[in-house]
């Protein structure tokens, strides 16, 4: 099934790419960092979450690395498919009052196609995937990280997680968006300046490295598998077609091109900047180790061989912080279209009590069947927003 999408997308992506005569690669930095950025840490804080660090790593436990090339190569022929989730986002969004604006698959299907059924079964998709199952995960790679590297006994990272849902559903939507604005540049920060710390005091191990990665990535199994692996990434990593692109476009009070912008750039940097920086991390190690099958302990390994114990605490920080956005984004989405379709109190806090309950469970449940039902939802939502921007560009 995900050979026919990987194969649908490609050519969706061509396709888009060449009716938009290559736009979606005109980013125009400068213009991009005068302006409100509110709108692109609503994205990067969504999208940039456990699964980016821990997602690249299994990419390449499973398909070599060929699969970081594939990752890098297809988030570039797929940003066009960014530039119009971003696009019909922003223009079909909803006004909730004169500050705010409310957008996503919904509200897409809803002013832009006039669905009558169809809007509320990506709503409820939507929620289900992305406010409860990829939240249970950043919740089970942090509560493993906590308790392998720090030693914390299980039943008090349950109270301390549960304390944090519990004072994440007393936020507003206003108040959700301030702090994400404040912990996703700080965290893109942080990690960026331990990975260059490493790479710098390990630079000749990783120019030894790079011989391992040239090696692999012209083996014929690895070129074969890496494909399918890290397109498959690529699309998780950015969401492709998932609907919280067009989401964080809506929350965008600039001007609609640069809204647009916003979102290539952080489909950009998160599969760029970061991939590559994670691989370096793992070549580095790779000199002196092998590779694990298990990416949760890779990882914490990769942070021990190269920090030692203090390599602990930097991997916890960070995956708190990279984990910390991606759930109040989870929240974020549940709370503003709850909230807007309903407006009730009882229904508003049926749900929070829902979203603490069933992200907290992910604890408790192998990520690898969170993912199995995950893998379903996604196809689901492709399917949906494949229809909404074909419909929509026959339509204009």
């Amino acid at each position: 099934m995900w050979i026919i999408f990987i194969i649908f997308i490609f050519l969706f992506s061509i396709t888009l790419t060449i009716k938009l005569r290559f736009k979606n690669y005109k980013l125009d930095l400068k213009n991009l960092i005068k302006n409100d950025k509110s709108a692109l840490f609503m994205t990067l804080g969504t999208r940039l979450g456990v699964g980016s660090i821990v997602g690249t790593l299994s990419s390449i436990i499973i398909g070599g690395f060929s699969s970081v090339i594939w990752i890098i190569v297809f988030s570039l022929i797929s940003s066009s498919l960014i530039y119009y989730e971003a696009l019909y986002g922003n223009k079909y969004k909803q006004k909730i009052n004169a500050d705010n604006y409310i957008g996503g698959p919904f509200f897409i299907l809803q002013n832009g196609l006039n669905s009558k059924y169809l809007k509320y079964i990506s709503l409820i998709v939507l929620i289900i995937l992305y406010s409860f199952l990829f939240q249970m995960i950043q919740i089970n790679s942090i509560s493993y990280m906590i308790e392998s590297t720090l030693k914390i006994k299980k039943i008090y990272i349950f109270i301390s997680l549960f304390i944090i849902l519990f004072m994440t559903t007393r936020l507003s939507i206003k108040d959700t968006k301030s702090i994400m604005n404040k912990i996703t540049p700080l965290k893109c920060i942080f990690f960026i300046i331990v990975s260059i710390i490493s790479i710098i005091f390990n630079f000749n191990d990783l120019i030894n490295g790079f011989n391992l990665f040239f090696k692999d990535i012209f083996n014929i199994k690895s070129i074969l598998v890496g494909m399918v692996i890290g397109v498959k990434r690529s699309i998780f990593m950015n969401e492709i077609l998932i609907g919280t692109t067009s989401i964080s476009s809506a929350t965008d009070k600039n001007d609609i091109n640069l809204s647009i912008k916003y979102q290539l750039f952080s489909e950009y940097f998160i599969t760029i900047v970061i991939t590559v920086l994670i691989t370096c991390l793992l070549l580095i190690y790779l000199n002196y180790n092998t590779i694990t099958n298990d990416y949760n302990l890779l990882i914490s390994n990769i942070f021990y061989y190269e920090f030692g114990y203090f390599g602990n605490y930097l991997l916890t920080i960070i995956f708190i912080l990279f984990a910390s956005t991606a759930v109040l984004g989870g929240y974020y989405i549940l709370k503003s279209n709850i909230d807007y379709l309903f407006n009730n109190k009882i229904v508003s806090y049926i749900f929070k009590i829902l979203f603490i309950v069933i992200v907290l469970s992910g604890m408790f449940i192998k990520n690898n069947y969170i993912w199995k039902y995950t893998d379903i939802l996604i196809f689901i939502m492709i399917i949906i927003n494949s229809y909404s921007i074909i419909k929509l560009i026959r339509k204009c």
